[in-house]
């Protein structure tokens, strides 16, 4: 059996929190209206999801997707080089209840990015499901 190498307590009051779970992606192309990304992650048509774009400049901006596609995409390790092997989803998604500051965020990001190669995170929190 194995020792441990620091000394373990017992936690004398509950304690919560919650783990972060998210899957990454590579976004394809976006536009004020929708995102083309391709992940490890196979999302449920019809269901909503919140997603995290990541700037050039490390900001990062959440928005709710609906899904609307998921294909089965081909793997090219060059362009998606960021996701672990394995069987990856084409997935299409439409922007719901944009804010003003969400509205600007995406201007920003498609003015200083170029389509392809961006990367983002998925969550599975708060999933609604599809009707």
């Amino acid at each position: 059996m194995e020792k441990r190498k620091s000394a373990r307590f017992d936690v004398s009051r509950e304690m919560k929190g919650k783990l972060l779970n998210v899957v990454s992606f590579v976004a394809n192309n976006i536009s004020s209206e929708g995102i083309n990304l391709v992940s490890n992650f196979q999302p449920v048509i019809g269901s909503t999801y919140k997603i995290y774009l990541i700037g050039r400049d490390n900001r990062q901006q959440d928005f709710e997707i609906e899904i609307n596609r998921a294909e089965v995409a081909s793997f090219d390790g060059a362009r998606y080089a960021a996701l672990s092997p394995g069987l990856l989803f084409s997935i299409g998604a439409r922007f719901r209840n944009n804010s003003e500051k969400q509205n600007a965020f995406l201007a920003s990001f498609m003015k200083a990015n170029k389509a392809g190669g961006d990367e983002g995170f998925i969550s599975r929190d708060g999933v609604k499901p599809g009707r």
